[in-house]
C-alpha cells in the first residue's frame, strides 16, 4: 500500500472532528495465491449472552469447551503493552486468562512492540516464518499484508455459526453486519476478511475532541458548562483566553499539523468530486468507491482548485495564532504536558488517552471534553456545519498468521479465541476496563467515553473532500511546506501549488497502477475465482451473494477508472 493510500485510509474516514492516523508503507507487492480456507467454526453449543452490566469490571464467564485437547500455545502482537497509556492491555489479558482458565490446554503470550518499528519487526517475523499467530494490525497493514498472502482468510469464519453468539453467522453479531465489511472485502484481491474488528464502531461518529480545563475557562471569563459549539463561539473563546494570559491550545511540531488542518478542512466539501460523475458512480457505494473518485479526481487536475480552498486556508492559517508560541519547537510527547500543568486551556486527543489524562489531572483543575465546533454559514459559505457521518465500515483490529492452517487444531482454537472475544459477554467486560469503543451489537457504551461521540443529530455530512490535495499528498512534503504556511513564510498561492502539484503526481501513480495488470484485472480475477469455487463447494447462498456483491463492486470500480482517467 503506497504512503498515499495510507494517508486515505486515516484521512477520509475520519470525523470532521478527527485527524490523520500516521501511516505508511511500499508500492503494492506481488502477491501469492491466495491462502486456503479457513478451518470450520468449533461446533461447541452456543452460550446465552447475559445482560450486560453497566460497568463490568470482572472476567466474563469462562467461554466453552476447548477445540481441541493437546497442547496450544497462542501468541497476540500487539503496540498496547502493560506499561502503555491505555487499559487495553488489562482488557486482553483479562480475556485471556478467562479462555485458559476454562480451557487450560491453550495459553497465551503477548509480543509488545510500540508502533514505531512495528511494521518493521513483523516483515522480519514474516520472513523469518517466525509472525505471532495473532497480530493486532492497523488499516494499512492489513491490507498489504492480505495481498501479499501472510494472513488467514476468515471469510469462512465469519459466515459460520459462532459457539458464543445466537444467530446464524457470526458476521451477524459485528454492529452494521454484513454490510460493514463489504468495503472491506474489496479492499484486497482476495475479496475476503482478513480481521477481527477491536476497539473501534462503524455505527457511531467516533472523534478527537478537546480535553479542556474549566478552571482557566472561568479565569478568562467563559462559561465552563457551555463550551463554544459553532467555530465563530470558538474563535471567540480562544480569544478570551489569550487576552487573559493562557495559552488558548497545546500544538506540536508532529501530528498536529494533520489534526488541525482536519478540523477546519474536513468541513468543507462534501460531495464535491460527485460533480465528476455520471450518476452511475455516486452514492453511497463504499470508502473504497470513494477513494477511487478522488484519486481519479487529484489524477485528472480537477482537485488543482476547488471554490471552497480560500476560505478553508485562511481559516487553519488564522487558528494557528492561539497555539502557544513556539510551537514549531514543541514534540508531540511535551504538548500534552502544556495542558497537564495548567498553562494551555485545551488539548486535542482521544477516547484511547483517557484514563492516563484522568490519572495525571487527578484533581488539580476540573475538566472536561468538547467536540470540534462546526464551522456554518456564519463563518463560511462553504461551511458544511456538521460532522461526519458513522463510516459504516469496519477499520482495524486483529489478524490471523496464515501459517495456523497448516495446524487446524490450532487454527480452530485462535478463531475459536477471537469468536469468544468478540462475544456480549467478553466485550462487555473488555470495554468497561479499557473505557474503549466495541464493535458488537448491544456492548454498552462507558459514560466516561460518551463525549466522543459526535451529537447524532449532526453526524451526516458523507464523502467530505476537504483537504484531500494536500493531505494525499508525498508524506514527507506536505507537514513541512504546510508549517511554512502557517508561519507565514510561503503565501497560499505558491502553498496551494505545490501540495496540489504533489497529489496530483501520487494520485496518477496510484490509478495507473489499477489499470495495469495487477490492479483491478488481478482483483477481479482472483475475486471471480473465489465466487466459482464457492459455488462449487456448495457454500451457504449468504456467502456466494456476499462474494457477488465483492466481484460487482470490482468490476464497477474498475470501469470508472477506465471512463473517467485522462493520462
Amino acid at each position: 500500500m503506497s504512503a498515499l493510500r495510507a494517508d486515505l485510509r486515516s484521512l477520509a474516514t475520519m470525523l470532521l472532528l478527527v485527524a490523520t492516523l500516521a501511516a505508511c508503507g511500499g508500492a503494492p507487492a506481488t502477491v501469492p495465491d491466495a491462502p486456503t480456507a479457513a478451518p470450520e467454526a468449533p461446533t461447541a453449543a452456543p452460550t446465552a449472552a447475559p445482560e450486560a452490566p453497566a460497568a463490568p469490571t470482572a472476567a466474563p464467564e469462562a467461554p466453552t469447551a476447548a477445540p481441541e485437547a493437546q497442547p496450544i500455545t497462542i501468541r497476540i502482537m500487539t503496540w498496547h503493552g502493560p506499561d502503555g497509556n491505555t487499559a487495553y492491555y488489562e482488557g486482553y489479558k483479562t480475556l485471556t486468562d478467562a479462555y485458559t482458565a476454562a480451557n487450560p490446554n491453550v495459553t497465551f503470550e503477548f509480543v509488545y512492540q510500540p508502533l514505531d518499528g512495528y511494521k518493521e519487526l513483523l516483515d522480519t517475523q514474516f520472513v523469518a516464518g517466525s509472525a505471532p499467530e495473532i497480530i493486532h494490525m492497523q488499516p494499512w497493514m492489513i491490507n498489504e499484508y492480505a495481498n501479499k498472502g501472510v494472513l488467514h482468510n476468515l471469510n469462512n469464519a465469519y459466515n459460520s455459526t459462532s459457539p458464543y453468539v445466537d444467530g446464524p453467522a457470526w458476521i451477524a453479531s459485528f454492529a452494521g453486519g454484513e454490510d460493514t465489511f463489504a468495503g472491506v472485502r474489496s479492499s484486497n484481491k482476495f475479496g475476503g476478511i482478513f480481521f477481527v474488528p477491536s476497539d473501534s464502531s462503524a455505527v457511531l461518529s467516533i472523534g478527537q475532541p478537546f480535553y479542556y480545563n474549566k478552571d482557566l475557562f472561568r479565569q478568562a471569563g467563559l462559561d465552563p458548562e457551555n463550551p463554544p459549539q459553532d467555530w465563530e463561539q470558538f474563535r471567540a473563546a480562544l480569544a478570551a483566553l489569550k487576552d487573559a494570559g493562557v495559552i488558548p491550545i497545546a500544538a506540536d511540531n508532529g501530528r498536529w499539523i494533520g489534526w488541525s488542518l482536519g478540523q477546519v478542512g474536513y468541513q468543507f466539501g462534501e460531495r464535491y468530486v460527485d460533480q465528476f460523475y455520471d450518476a452511475k458512480f455516486t452514492g453511497d457505494r463504499g470508502l473504497e468507491f470513494y477513494w477511487d473518485k478522488v484519486y481519479l479526481a487529484l489524477a485528472n487536475g480537477q482537485l488543482t482548485d476547488a471554490e471552497y480552498y480560500g476560505d478553508m486556508l485562511s481559516l487553519w492559517k488564522d487558528y494557528a495564532q492561539y497555539w502557544q508560541e513556539g510551537w514549531t519547537g514543541t514534540s508531540e510527547a511535551d504538548a500534552p504536558n502544556l495542558f497537564m500543568t495548567g498553562q494551555a486551556a485545551l488539548l486535542q486527543s482521544g477516547f484511547w488517552d483517557f484514563q492516563s489524562y484522568s490519572a495525571l489531572i487527578g484533581d488539580k483543575f476540573e475538566w472536561g471534553v468538547f467536540p470540534v465546533p462546526v464551522i456554518t454559514s456564519a463563518t463560511s459559505s462553504f461551511g458544511i456545519g456538521k460532522y461526519g457521518a458513522p463510516a459504516g465500515t469496519q477499520d482495524y483490529g486483529f489478524t490471523v498468521n496464515a501459517a495456523v492452517e497448516s495446524d487446524p487444531a490450532l487454527a480452530a482454537a485462535v478463531i475459536d479465541f477471537l469468536q469468544y472475544m468478540t462475544s456480549l459477554e467478553a466485550q462487555t467486560t473488555y470495554v468497561g476496563i479499557a473505557k474503549s469503543f466495541s464493535p458488537v451489537v448491544g456492548v454498552p457504551i462507558p459514560d466516561e467515553i460518551r463525549g466522543f461521540i459526535a451529537p447524532e443529530a449532526l453526524a451526516t455530512a458523507r464523502e467530505v473532500v476537504g483537504p484531500s490535495f494536500i493531505e494525499w499528498g508525498d508524506g514527507a512534503i506536505w507537514p513541512g511546506l504546510s508549517q511554512d504556511f502557517l508561519l507565514g513564510n510561503i503565501d497560499q498561492a505558491a502553498y496551494q501549488a505545490e501540495v496540489a502539484a504533489s497529489s496530483q503526481e501520487g494520485a496518477k501513480a496510484y490509478v495507473e497502477s489499477m489499470l495495469g495488470p495487477d490492479g483491478f484485472q488481478a482483483s477481479i480475477a482472483a475475486a471471480q475465482q473465489t465466487l466459482a469455487d464457492l459455488q462449487a463447494e456448495g457454500a451457504s447462498e449468504l456467502m456466494i451473494a456476499s462474494q457477488q456483491r465483492t466481484v460487482e463492486n470490482l468490476q464497477l470500480r474498475y470501469e470508472m477508472m477506465q471512463t473517467y482517467y485522462t493520462p
